[in-house]
């Protein structure tokens, strides 16, 4: 050992009883000068007897401390000292290491082993790289109030193990803290930590498991990362907790594809692509991310809690008019599976901002993407505030909830796309309010709520103040139980489709839309099949119209109560062209529930339309049919007129006796056997033809002759159309 200095020398001898050298701070430096090859000659040279441990206080270590390759079998335990150069500790083996308050250019530790904690605490400042690359702790890594300014890199622990947990709290860390392929078998506590490397990777924890829980949330301090924040692959087993946490990053990763049209260049602030995660994870009470927090193909044992948190920058929807069909995305999880609840509604208590106001509900600036994504209990986004206006701002095809998707008092820019997705329970909008939706290229709108092929286990509610200016489309959906759009506005100034129903499925469906609530755009109910139907005035008027074509429904009803008058003009109006299916629809449900007389006077409504479309020959053989035997439906009608004709017959040549007509016969003149005679076709009773008709009566027993054959034909005519409805 070279020769010591009088410091050196108060070492040596406390070190060989573990005693604590202390060197105040109103030392002079060179009474606390201690030079690293001391230090290191200590610690590798022969044990002396007893219990030796190097601990010192407040000393100034010049030279390198240099352990690479050694075991040392004494407690290391530092605490304020000043390191000149990085000490070496690469493949050491130690009993424990302890480094509170020190300060230094670095650590060198790849492959370091530790036999118990590893303890960078209490104020540790590194002005370069602390490298513990493939390091083993069998204990707790300590780092919490720890400062490490690295550069590029401040924390390298890429594949370090650790017995225990990891206790960061209110570290500061400029350069990428990177954790790839660690092990854990506790928890990683990194509340209050701010993590700075702008335009790169904040924290790069691909890969890593944690045994227990990932704290990155407000606990000593609000988490914040000025850089992309990367667990890809990560397996936490208990919860990951960003509560509160704030993440800010410019890193733009490569343009990726949007579908349905266009390119999303995701500059992530949170990657936990295929994450796994036992317990829950919280991104909620304050959380902020200004660029894309992805998580898909990610499962969470838990539930996904999103309640208060703001993701995306409203600058970011600034690009949304360019030819370049960009599309910001602010949460992509495609593919997520949560195995409880998704929760975005509200927020804990203590919610905040950085103003300190608390928050009471998700805000999001860019697209929601949940394709394929499957919620296993419910999924609540009530009260959420999306901003995406001009595209689909919740892009969830194939979306599954176990339960009850909630999107009561919604607001959003944007359209909400829910083509083919399943919802256990009931899909709730009401109360939300769905404005500037998706366009298509041509400038026409798509649907603000697209639910086309999707089905519905019980109840989908779009009512109480629902409002949807691009119009619902529901087509070939399956629902439950109840569809009910009462009081909704549907559609907006630019027209197109106000409710698309096609094909749509439901035991309830109610459209009870009052004088007020006129749909703005055009009425799909084609081909829809429902068992009961509620509807109001407000329907009827849709500025598009309603299509009815094979809309089949058991039972009708509207509050107030509305005749059958009332209905006729209702599909009159919206039947500008005459189909018969839908007067038959009509006719069977009154017909269906004892009212045969409605179901007839629609039925005659039916026919009037029929003729008053066809050519004049056809609209006066409407006529006739109409007013003689009510085209079959009024059989009555038709022995009405011919006893009206034969009692005018009858009264005529009761006054004017005609001559007989052959004087070799003697027929008894009867004025009311000839008006029957001349009435009645095919059959004779002796009186036609035997007498003289001359002036006046000539023109009444052409009539009688020509009414009689009209009212036979059309009587036949009806009787054929009786016998077929029955």
């Amino acid at each position: 050992m070279p020769d010591l200095t009088s410091a050196e020398q108060r070492v040596r001898d406390a070190f060989v009883t573990g005693a604590r050298v202390v060197f105040g701070p109103g030392t002079a430096k060179r009474d606390r000068t201690v030079r690293g090859e001391v230090l290191t000659a200590l610690l590798t040279g022969p044990a002396p007897a007893g219990l030796p441990a190097l601990r010192l206080v407040g000393a100034h270590v010049v030279g390198l401390l240099r352990l690479e390759g050694a075991r040392v079998r004494h407690v290391v335990d530092l605490r304020d000292c000043v390191f000149e150069q990085p000490p070496d500790l690469r493949m050491a083996r130690l009993t424990g290491l302890r480094l509170r308050g020190c300060r230094m250019p670095g650590l060198r530790g790849r492959n370091l082993r530790v036999g118990s904690d590893l303890v960078l605490e209490a104020g540790f400042t590194s002005d370069g790289v602390v490298d513990l690359t493939d390091a083993a702790v069998r204990g707790t890594v300590r780092l919490a109030g720890a400062v490490l300014r690295g550069g590029d890199h401040a924390l390298l622990a890429a594949r370090i193990r650790v017995s225990g947990s990891m206790q960061a709290i209110a570290l500061r860390a400029t350069g990428e803290v990177r954790l790839r392929g660690a092990n854990f078998g506790g928890n990683v506590h990194l509340g209050g930590a701010r993590l700075i490397n702008p335009g790169q990777d904040a924290l790069e924890a691909t890969g890593v498991q944690v045994a227990g829980t990932l704290f990155c949330d407000a606990e000593g301090g609000r988490f914040t990362a000025e850089g992309r924040v990367l667990l890809p692959g990560a397996r936490v087993g208990g919860d990951v907790v960003f509560s509160g946490a704030r993440l800010r990053s410019s890193a733009v990763d490569r343009p990726v594809l949007v579908i349905p049209r266009g390119t999303a260049d995701e500059a992530a602030s949170l990657v936990a692509d295929r994450v796994r995660v036992d317990g829950n994870v919280e991104l909620d009470d304050g959380f902020t991310a200004s660029g894309t927090v992805r998580l898909p193909g990610a499962e969470v044992g838990g539930y996904l809690r999103l309640s208060g948190a703001v993701i995306g920058r409203p600058e970011a929807l600034e690009v949304l008019d360019r030819a370049d069909e960009h599309i910001p995305v602010a949460l992509h999880a495609d593919g997520m599976v949560v195995r409880g609840d998704l929760e975005a509604r509200g927020a804990v208590d203590g919610g905040f901002r950085g103003d300190g106001a608390r928050e009471s509900a998700l805000r999001v600036y860019g697209q929601v993407r949940l394709v394929d994504a499957h919620v296993r209990g419910s999924a609540s986004l009530s009260g959420v505030r999306l901003h995406g206006p001009g595209i689909d701002v919740l892009f969830a095809d194939r979306l599954r909830v176990g339960g009850t998707l909630f999107l009561r008092e919604l607001r959003a820019e944007g359209s909400l796309r829910l083509q083919n997705a399943e919802i256990g329970s009931t899909l709730d909008c009401a109360g939300a309010v769905l404005e500037r939706p998706r366009r298509r290229p041509d400038g026409s709108v798509k649907p603000s709520l697209d639910a086309r092929v999707a089905t519905v286990g019980k109840d989908l509610l779009c009512d109480d103040g629902f409002h949807a200016a691009g119009g619902v489309r529901v087509r070939l959906a399956e629902v439950g139980k109840m569809a009910n759009f009462a009081g909704a506005r549907l559609g907006g100034p630019a027209g197109g489709i106000a409710l698309n129903a096609y094909g749509l499925t439901v035991p309830q469906l109610v459209l009870r839309l009052g004088e007020d609530r006129v749909p703005e755009g055009r009425v799909l109910l084609t081909r829809a099949r429902a068992t009961a139907v509620y509807d109001g005035p407000g329907l009827w008027a849709a500025t598009g119209g309603v299509a009815v074509e094979d809309f089949t429904f058991t039972s009708i009803d509207s509050t107030p109560p509305v005749d059958v008058g009332t209905r006729l003009r209702w599909l009159r109006r919206v039947q500008p062209d005459f189909a018969p299916g839908p007067y038959e629809q009509l006719a069977a449900v009154y017909r269906d529930g004892g009212e045969e007389e409605l179901a007839q006077r629609v039925q005659l409504e039916k026919q009037h339309r029929r003729y008053s479309e066809l050519g004049w020959a056809g609209r006066v053989w409407g006529f006739l049919q109409r007013w003689t035997v009510g085209y079959g439906y009024r059989p009555w009608l038709a022995i009405a007129w011919l006893t009206a004709f034969w009692l005018v017959g009858s009264l005529w040549f009761a006054g004017h006796e005609m001559t007989r007509l052959n004087e070799d016969e003697v027929p008894v003149w009867n004025p009311w056997l000839l008006s029957v005679d001349l009435l009645v076709p095919i059959v004779d009773l002796g009186h036609d033809g035997k007498w003289r008709f001359t002036g006046a009566s000539q023109w009444i027993s052409s009539t009688l002759i020509a009414v009689g054959w009209i009212l036979a034909s059309t009587a036949a005519a009806g009787a054929a159309r009786v016998l077929k409805r029955i």
